[in-house]
This record gives structure tokens, sequence and C-alpha cells, in this order.
């Protein structure tokens, strides 16, 4: 029997990950250290990176990127929801907040963890993550899956956020990596919230 790993790689065109590096670039004032969990701590030898949050109010900013992130997910819930014949999924969205994550040679996020791991992170259903650059050995390790996704600039990955998807940065000794991240929430109709999916 084939192994499903249900992550999947889309391809993003490169001229939209350098129109997203670039808008970090612009405002990379605004960046701060990567930081763990609820409680905003900082701890390099876990994650050491510069992160730029991006609200959901500048998510027009970012476009086609967002347009062609809901294309995505749209083939992801067909292939593993829709296409089983379910019909009762709530409505997604894409989250309020979104991330993009810099981190230089030797920088990483080597801790394993996964997506969705406190109550504080029930809603999300789904993790998405672009890759912003092509760095050798600098992708993506699932252990429970046997899988390393490799950095390549332009593939756009979407996995589940529960534990069977726990994941962790590999760590370039040699080169930066940049990546954009966040979540496919599930969301309530009478709430302000970002784009909807299906």
């Amino acid at each position: 029997m084939t192994q499903k790993t249900f992550i999947e790689t889309y391809k993003i065109d490169p001229e939209v990950c350098d129109k997203i590096i670039g808008l970090y670039d612009i405002n990379k004032h605004l960046a701060r250290p990567g930081r763990l969990g609820e409680t905003a701590r900082i701890d390099k030898s876990m994650k050491d990176s510069m992160d730029m949050s991006i609200p959901v109010k500048l998510y027009g900013s970012f476009e086609p990127f967002f347009q062609q992130l809901e294309v995505c997910v749209s083939k992801y819930l067909d292939k593993y929801y829709f296409d089983t014949g379910a019909t009762g999924m709530g409505p997604v969205g894409f989250s309020k907040v979104s991330n993009i994550q810099k981190y230089p040679p030797g920088g990483g996020y080597p801790a394993i963890h996964c997506e969705r791991d406190a109550l504080e992170y029930a809603h999300r259903a789904l993790v998405w993550m672009l890759y912003l650059t092509d760095t050798p050995n600098g992708g993506t390790e699932f252990p429970h899956q046997g899988l390393v996704t490799e950095c390549i600039k332009g593939d756009l990955i979407i996995w589940p956020t529960d534990m069977t998807h726990m994941h962790r940065g590999v760590v370039s000794e040699t080169h930066e990596k940049m990546i954009f991240t966040g979540w496919i929430d599930f969301i309530r109709l009478d709430k302000p919230q970002a784009q909807q999916g299906h």
C-alpha cells in the first residue's frame, strides 16, 4: 500500500516570491527576533530567525500570492475532503496573521513542533509555507512521514496542523533561508475574517 503523507507541493511563480522578499526588505525595520509559543519567548537554540508578522488587512499588498494560495487550498480540500463525498465541513479562511521568516546561515527552526498543540490553536485546519529562496540543505523534515521537503523557491507546501505532522526546519550552515507561512483556519461567519476558501 502506498503511504499518503497528506503533504502537498504546489508551484508559485518565483516573481511572486521576489515581490514578497522586496516587501520584507523595504520594511525590515519591523522584523523582530523569532518567538516561540503564546508566551512569546525567544530561544535561539530552538528558533533563530527574524520574523515579520503580516496582519490580514495588508494581505492585498501581497497579491497575486493570496489569490494563488486560495486556488491551491481549494485543490487540497477537494482532494482530501470533498472528493470523498463529505459535505459537512464548515467555512475556512486565511488566518488573521501570517509571517515572513528570515533565517541566517546556521540559523533556522530545528525544534520539533506541530501547528495545533494547544487550545489557543484549535481553530487551525491547515498550514501553508512558501519557500522564498533556493536554500541547499535547508528544507523541512517531517519525521513521521520520513520526508524532507527541499527549500526550492516558489514551492508552496500545504499540510495538516496536527501531531501527525510534526516537523522541523533543516538548518543550512552556509545559506540564508526565507519563508512566508500561515494557516487556514476554521472561521465563524458572524465575525470579520480573511477571504474565505471553499
